[in-house]
């Protein structure tokens, strides 16, 4: 819980401790656990709660849409708005290709409801 706050993810390292504790290999032992079906359903709870990811590939997944709505972030900050030209490049990142990519998930309902409302608050225009 206290990394959660601080780092404000629970993408814990496999090699960190914490209070002399392997806190990395914790949570890892804990999504084996998850995936087994051994995993009381309280603590399964408490630690969805917190913001942990089951799936490895969906944490993956998650951290690359992060760093590219950072960057829309940043797009917006120094431009003022968020209508990035289609094939604009941020950091060697394809920023327009990939917000046009949200626009289209949105419009077939298929984009998760909590990225449409990080990308609304941000002012992204539909």
């Amino acid at each position: 819980e206290q990394y959660a706050k601080r780092e404000e993810h629970c993408d814990v390292p496999w090699k960190h401790v914490e209070d002399d504790e392997n806190l990395g290999q914790w949570l890892s032992n804990q999504r084996t656990a998850y995936r087994k079906g051994n995993l009381e359903k309280p603590r399964q709870q408490r630690l969805k709660e917190l913001g942990v990811i089951w799936n490895l590939q969906e944490l993956r997944n998650n951290k690359s849409w992060m760093h590219k709505f950072n960057l829309l972030v940043k797009f917006k900050e120094r431009e003022g708005h968020c209508r990035v030209p289609i094939r604009r490049k941020e950091d060697d990142e394809n920023l327009g290709d990939w917000l046009g990519q949200q626009k289209q998930a949105h419009s077939k309902g298929k984009l998760d409801p909590e990225r449409y409302d990080k990308l609304k608050e941000l002012g992204v225009e539909w």
